[in-house]
């Protein structure tokens, strides 16, 4: 109810300055197209405004009940945020975040909305009148800038509401940093978004710069519609989707794409803060016509990688998936933002996946197979990486491992490894992360045996042009708790050899964790999404997350337990009792 009247007062306050009743018509329709003040001339002596001009409607803005993400002492090198101004308490959210980050510069990424002037890139060299002061700009980035292409064209950037809606927040929050806007027509393609990326981080290599994209998603749809199309567009930014990016339902694809080069440049990973639309924050759930908002951070720091273990999408959980979706078996997770914040998302693949599933020759009597569709939506909870080394790659025999190498690599995974017992090429793959190499190798021998000197020489070689190696095993007795001396004594080879981590699967079951020469060895993670209700230990299971840095790796385990195909992270002594288990299983 509170929120319900302090949204009322900003639609009064906006009315009240005749925003041509900008909330009021947000109420009705999905967006105003037009919203700057017409009386404000653009001559070499005007400053541009902030829009609107009254203090009073920001710090509104500011009395909402937002979420800390505690990023204090964390450096924050870019972020998304709406320019819509029915979310004018989500952008203040976004920036209260950020109060007391020490910024020198702030860009300012948005869209052209109406492809006005002549450049594809358009900037500006006035400084801003906002209601907490000027905002200047800032002269070494507009030139920079210049010399790759972009053009001050001030009556263009007069009038856009991306830029005017977001400077007062800005000043208020970085009172002493200068600023540069830039706009992008939707023309601008890869190349020159990339060239841009780079730009700016090359001048932030000198200067702390805040690069920020002020950017809408999905219009003029349902809100269901519109939060179907945000599962998309947030897996896309979490997992640097380039590719797929372009795609997103967003009013400036081309800024989005910038930021995440950006991002990636600088070894920043996402974490997202919210994500609505205007149907909901209007209280009309019911409305036709909807834009949806996501914010969130782009933060720098070390390689973070999450690992769990066999994931199978066939038989009942098929069904399950069918009937409910992936949204029920992680709904609980991701209020426990548990996928947030990894560079990297990796599982076992327990099966083929084949062009729509289909189940070919040879029949066995555990014989798995997944759709790509069923596949790709594990990428809106961030998954990128799979390991296809197992006893179940090859169940659909030579045409499904050929469809399934296929059908990940169109739809934007990364994977590693052969069928069964077999040391290849496909054995090893190398994913690039900020400016860091990480090989990633799968292996099975499950009723196979595995060349060793050939793993060790996969290893060996790889470690010789990556930064860190991990090593995804399919080994081990189905459902026995215990490891035995064979993972072991391969553990510790692989170890010698040059991997960093090893990560183990097969045995449906949770096994021990051993440090090795200070390399991490997790014998057996358990099921993550499995059929086999049958006892409570293969619904339990163990994600490890990894933090690479120059010291070498620190992990950490996050146990959880499925309940009717429901996925949650086990919490207070149900945990530590879990956890005391795993390390009596580790002293064995």
């Amino acid at each position: 109810m509170i929120r319900n009247q302090k949204r009322a007062l900003i639609v009064t306050a906006v009315a009240g300055l005749s925003l041509i009743g900008l909330f009021a018509v947000f109420f009705v329709v999905a967006e105003p197209e037009l919203f700057w003040p017409e009386d404000v001339e653009v001559t070499e002596a005007t400053l541009h405004a902030a829009y609107p001009a009254d203090k009073a409607f920001f710090e509104t803005a500011y009395e909402f009940e937002g979420k800390n993400l505690g990023l204090s002492g964390q450096r924050v090198v870019a972020g998304i945020i709406p320019h819509h101004l029915l979310a004018a308490d989500l952008i203040a959210d976004f920036f209260r975040n950020l109060e007391g980050a020490d910024v020198d510069a702030v860009v300012l990424l948005g869209p052209n909305h109406f492809s006005a002037g002549q450049s594809d890139l358009i900037t500006s060299a006035y400084d801003w009148q906002t209601p907490y002061g000027v905002l200047s700009h800032d002269a070494e980035l507009l030139t920079g800038l210049q010399g790759i292409g972009a053009v001050a064209e001030e009556a263009v950037m007069h009038g856009e509401h991306a830029i005017t809606s977001e400077v007062a927040f800005i000043k208020r929050t970085f009172p002493r940093a200068t600023f540069l806007p830039v706009i992008l027509k939707p023309g601008v393609d890869e190349q020159a978004a990339t060239k841009l990326a780079e730009a700016l981080f090359k001048i932030s290599q000198n200067k702390k710069i805040l690069v920020l994209a002020s950017v809408d998603f999905s219009h003029y749809k349902t809100s269901l519609e519109a939060q179907r199309d945000d599962e998309r567009s947030i897996a896309a930014i979490r997992s640097f989707d380039f590719r797929g990016v372009y795609r997103i339902e967003a009013d400036s694809p081309p800024s989005i794409y910038t930021l995440l080069k950006f991002s990636q440049l600088n070894r920043a990973r996402f974490s997202l803060l919210a994500n609505t639309n205007s149907a909901l924050l209007a209280g009309k759930p019911d409305l036709l016509s909807t834009t949806s908002y996501v914010t969130g951070f782009f933060v720098q720091g070390n390689a973070k990688l999450l690992f769990v273990g066999d994931v199978m999408l066939d038989r009942n959980v098929k069904t399950l998936v069918d009937g409910k979706g992936l949204a029920y078996i992680f709904g609980d997770l991701v209020k426990q933002r548990f996928f947030d914040g990894y560079d990297l998302v990796g599982a076992n693949l327990e099966g083929a996946v084949t062009n729509g599933g289909e189940h070919y020759q040879p029949v066995k009597e555990f014989d798995f197979a997944f759709r790509p569709e069923t596949v790709a939506d594990l990428k809106g909870y961030g998954f990128t990486f799979f390991n296809l080394a197992n006893n179940h790659f090859d169940d659909q025999g030579t045409r499904g491992m050929e469809e399934t190498r296929k059908n990940l690599r169109d739809l934007g995974f990364d994977f590693s490894g052969c069928q069964n017992g077999v040391v290849a090429d496909c054995s090893a793959t190398t994913v690039a992360i900020g400016g860091k190499k990480v090989g990633l190798v799968g292996l099975s021998l499950v009723g196979a045996k595995l060349d060793v000197k050939k793993a060790e020489a996969v290893v060996s070689a790889l470690k010789g042009s990556v930064d860190w190696v991990i090593v995804s095993i399919h080994w081990g007795e189905e459902y026995d708790q215990y490891v035995n001396t064979a993972q072991q004594n391969l553990a510790h080879a692989l170890i010698d050899r040059g991997a960093d981590a090893i990560v183990g699967h097969h045995p449906h079951v949770v096994q021990g964790v051993e440090v090795y020469k200070n390399k991490p060895i997790f014998y057996s993670l358990g099921n993550f999404i499995f059929d086999q209700y049958f006892s409570v230990e293969t619904q339990q299971g163990l994600a490890v997350s990894l933090e690479f840095s120059d010291d070498g790796v620190a992990y950490a385990l996050q146990p959880f337990k499925a309940a009717a195909g429901r996925i949650t992270l086990l919490a207070g002594q149900e945990k530590q009792d879990f956890l005391d288990e795993v390390m009596k299983k580790s002293s064995q």
